[in-house]
């Protein structure tokens, strides 16, 4: 989904690139997406690998390379990137293998080196659950059993320092499983903040969308 907001003469900032979660689908930004827009172009793609009719989910780098075309595809020589869970590990692929892509980078609930017992937990909660109750939220439970086997295969150690864009990391702090996570990517990429976001959960894009906004325009317009 593309969205064009700058009106004749307007000087475009830079394009923003939102990537959702796993067991989510693009339009899970739309609360974000309604509240920026007319201030920059937003683009809120299915994150490669996750959209319910292709085949298989991809391996993240893969996937960040998949990403990448479509930006060119796109006309983006350049993005502010932020990505959520799993669209976060997409993103920080994808500013470290691809870094002049990427003018500012935003991380919320991501991993370096998910905890692989808590995915066994969810894997098994969600083997249980309808796909039917997944298909109404435009979600595939086979893609996202898929992408539950990739993340727990993921170790991103060596990307981090390869970031050289700005980099700003999220988390929620009722989102206690995704802190270790945050922690170590700010540790680990050169420069990067960390922000925890108070009385929020995991999804920050909807249990906070506000919250949010006011963080990505902070962030990316100073």
């Amino acid at each position: 989904m593309s969205e064009e907001p700058q009106e004749s003469g307007a000087v475009d900032p830079t394009p923003l690139v939102l990537l959702h979660a796993e067991g989510q689908a693009p339009m899970a930004w739309e609360d974000v997406v309604v509240s920026l827009y007319g201030s920059r172009r937003l683009l809120t793609p299915w994150v490669p690998g996750l959209r319910p009719t292709e085949k298989q989910v991809v391996p993240l780098a893969d996937s960040a390379a998949a990403l990448d075309q479509q930006l060119m595809l796109e006309g983006m020589q350049q993005v502010d990137l932020c990505g959520l869970s799993y669209g976060a590990m997409v993103a920080t692929r994808l500013a470290a293998d691809f870094p002049e892509r990427v003018r500012r980078l935003v991380l919320i609930g991501g991993q370096v080196r998910p905890p692989r017992m808590a995915l066994r937990v969810q894997g098994a909660a969600l083997k249980l659950m309808p796909a039917s109750r997944l298909a109404e939220a435009g979600v595939s439970k086979e893609r996202l059993l898929q992408a539950m086997e990739v993340t727990r295969a993921a170790d991103l150690t060596d990307a981090l320092p390869q970031v050289q864009a700005p980099t700003l990391v999220l988390v929620g702090a009722k989102d206690k499983t995704s802190q270790p996570g945050a922690r170590a990517l700010a540790d680990g990429i050169p420069g990067a903040r960390l922000r925890i976001v108070d009385g929020a959960g995991h999804a920050l894009n909807e249990v906070a969308p506000a919250a949010l906004v006011d963080l990505l325009r902070d962030f990316l317009d100073t």
